[in-house]
């Protein structure tokens, strides 16, 4: 059994706007409509839908761990080839330090309960805040204090 789950495999990552992710990793985390699902290389394969959740991609060649806020879609494994279609994806990757720190603490603001009345829309931003919070001590990014009224 030595070998069969270490190694490299492609992803890739799409949402009806782009193409956000095509690298050989070493695992994937995504978030599936009925838990975490975890990918290694030579997993079996498989088609699921995705939820609402933080996607991790580890050990990417040449360059560093990727983390993702998924809003649903679908994920596709076969023959060493993840392919992950998502409805729509958050993410630190591409914005400055300043775009960052303000996702963080408007995230913050929400999940301490301070922009919004009680609805189902809140309810899902809170969620998502609370998805950007948590991608923001996976990836170890500083987040700004946040003052409280």
């Amino acid at each position: 059994m030595v070998g069969l789950s270490r190694g490299k495999f492609r992803v890739v990552l799409l949402t009806p706007k782009a193409k956000l992710l095509d690298a050989k990793v070493g695992s994937v985390v995504v978030p599936a409509h009925d838990g975490q699902m975890g990918i290694l290389r030579n997993h079996c394969p498989t088609l699921a839908a995705l939820g609402f959740g933080i996607m991790q991609v580890r050990e990417i060649v040449e360059r560093s761990d990727a983390f993702y806020i998924i809003e649903g879609g679908f994920v596709r494994i076969s023959e060493n080839h993840v392919t992950v279609l998502a409805y729509a994806v958050t993410t630190f990757e591409g914005k400055d330090t300043e775009a960052v720190e303000s996702m963080i603490s408007h995230a913050q603001s929400v999940v301490a309960g301070q922009e919004y009345i009680r609805s189902q829309q809140e309810s899902i931003d809170q969620r998502k805040a609370a998805f950007i919070t948590q991608m923001a001590e996976m990836a170890s990014v500083e987040s700004p204090d946040v003052v409280g009224d």
